[in-house]
């Protein structure tokens, strides 16, 4: 027996008319028919009575009337436990990969905190590797990763957004000077990465393996900003997400290098345990990243 049909049972029964009663519910009237026809079959008795189009409100009905209202005010007050309209508040616990932790996360992460002042966020920054078994061990409640994890069905993941990686240099390295730069020419290079077993460092040293290009030395370092920092000061050349060098780009501490070689692209991530419980928190946080997504997919589509 739902709700819905009750509610609609007693604003019939008060108007006596399926018509006005349709009309104040916001319902269509066959909607209202439905309602009332399956609280009759639930129940296996006659409500209302009707001749022609006058409605008549029977013994039956009559004996409905008061336990419909309670079970209705019962209802509510179920639902006032558990009213989303009430403050969010509890901790929520996030883990990210660094590029999504520093360059993507803040503004969002600003935004939640704005809207849920009393949730309290802790982010801790991780491997992508480390991320899926911080969930199982629930450890975190969500992960920010540039990682498929389609293939962990205990996981459910959230396609964010994908960027491109690129080539960068200090503007005095001798490569700057080139025009076209094949992969080839990558040859003996100085090479400053981050360290991963996955991911597009990983990627791009099985492409240039693949194709017996050896470099000079390869420099992994944890911390993206310390990649950079090496790379403006001419130890070496690296690969890395767009989003992580734009500031460094416009300023013009670094420039790209125009490399002709497969393209290495990064797909931001957010992941969660199927089986975690959806606490306000983490379903706050939820339809934020969803409507994040959907804005700037509509954004992408209008240009």
């Amino acid at each position: 027996m739902y709700i819905r049909q009750l509610q609609t049972f007693l604003v019939v029964a008060r108007l006596l008319n399926f018509r006005a009663a349709a009309e104040e519910l916001n319902y269509s009237q066959s909607t209202v028919s439905d309602h009332i026809r399956n609280l009759e079959q639930e129940l296996d008795v006659k409500l209302f009575e009707r001749f022609g189009r006058k409605v008549f409100l029977n013994e039956q009905g009559e004996k409905l009337i008061s336990p419909a209202k309670k079970m209705i005010k019962d209802a509510e007050e179920i639902h006032k436990l558990f009213d989303n309209d009430e403050k969010i508040k509890g901790t929520l616990k996030i883990g990210s990969a660094e590029t999504l932790c520093v360059f993507w996360l803040p503004p969002l992460l600003k935004e939640y905190s704005k809207i849920y002042p009393d949730v309290q966020i802790i982010l801790k920054m991780a491997d992508c590797l480390e991320l899926p078994e911080m969930l199982e061990k629930n450890i975190i409640d969500a992960a920010f990763s540039l990682h498929d994890e389609s293939a962990q069905q205990q996981l459910s993941q959230i396609d964010l957004f994908q960027d491109s990686t690129i080539f960068v240099a200090a503007p005095n390295h001798p490569l700057t000077s080139v025009k076209k730069i094949t992969a080839y020419e990558l040859e003996n290079q100085a090479f400053i990465l981050t360290e991963s077993k996955r991911g597009y460092s990983f990627e791009l040293k099985k492409l240039l393996e693949n194709l017996n290009i050896k470099t000079n030395t390869i420099m992994e370092l944890s911390s993206l900003e310390a990649i950079k920092q090496c790379v403006k000061n001419g130890l070496g050349i690296t690969l890395l997400p767009r989003i992580v060098v734009d500031k460094e780009l416009q300023n013009g501490e670094l420039v790209i290098l125009p490399v002709e070689i497969n393209q290495i692209l990064i797909q931001a991530k957010m992941i969660y345990h199927r089986e975690k419980w959806m606490s306000p928190p983490l379903l706050a946080l939820k339809n934020i990243v969803l409507l994040r997504k959907d804005e700037i997919r509509k954004q992408t589509n209008e240009d």
